[in-house]
């Protein structure tokens, strides 16, 4: 019974955790996405002409955001011209994340005609995504 109980504590704890600062050893002068403020994410989705992957990440030594950069970057090159691909600082934005239906840090929503149309929290896989922003 206590085993299950510290794993339903642990599993909750972990789900609503934000990006922290523990040192991952990955090199942070990775490749990255351009950066929207969250008091400018409103105004900038409204006035996109194309829809808008906005990653909820960090761009420092978050492990779970480390493991999909390179594969987030990839995504907005290849969909350059027909989907704008951004992140947005989780960290400073959690209540914006909480109310977009996200659970955790990477959180990855849709937005199409000025509107959030899909929410994507950590795990998932770059080929969902990609899947995603073909269906937009």
């Amino acid at each position: 019974m206590f085993a299950v109980r510290f794993f339903i504590g642990f599993s909750c704890l972990f789900m609503i955790s934000g990006c922290n600062n523990n040192d991952t050893g990955q090199d942070t002068e990775q490749a990255s996405l351009p950066v929207v403020r969250g008091s400018e994410l409103s105004a900038f989705v409204e006035n996109s002409d194309l829809p808008v992957l906005v990653e909820f990440g960090v761009d420092y030594q978050c492990e779970r955001c480390a493991r999909m950069r390179s594969d987030i970057v990839d995504l907005g090159q290849r969909f350059e011209g027909r989907v704008n691909v951004v992140r947005v600082d989780y960290n400073a934005n959690v209540q914006m994340v909480a109310e977009l239906g996200g659970t955790i840090c990477p959180t990855y929503v849709f937005f199409k005609d000025g509107k959030p149309v899909q929410t994507e929290s950590f795990p998932t896989s770059a080929d969902m995504l990609q899947s995603r922003l073909e269906q937009l």
